[in-house]
């Protein structure tokens, strides 16, 4: 697939400045997905929505909204790289 895929039920709460969010962003552009990006210093509303909806202001962080409304926060750089690669597997299964 030479187009990025859009995946609209997932977030990235991260900022710039963070090693493991650099890691975690790499790893998404690198399978060509597009992935929300919500930067918590450049906006305080993302930090405030980690906090108060993920539990905790840890980045990076994955917001995963399933079909069927079910919201899934997914921390720790290796689990969301993980999570993006068997995404990926599974959009190219299906193509």
């Amino acid at each position: 697939m030479t187009k990025a895929q859009s995946i609209k039920n997932l977030a990235l709460y991260h900022y710039q400045s963070c090693p493991y969010c650099a890691v975690t962003r790499r790893a998404i552009d690198q399978k060509g997905l597009t992935v929300e990006r919500r930067d918590i210093q450049k906006n305080r509303e993302h930090r405030n929505t980690l906090t108060r909806q993920g539990g905790k202001p840890q980045v990076p962080c994955l917001r995963i909204e399933r079909d069927n409304g079910n919201v899934e926060w997914l921390y720790e750089s290796a689990s969301i790289i993980q999570f993006i690669n068997r995404q990926k597997n599974e959009l190219t299964q299906a193509a």
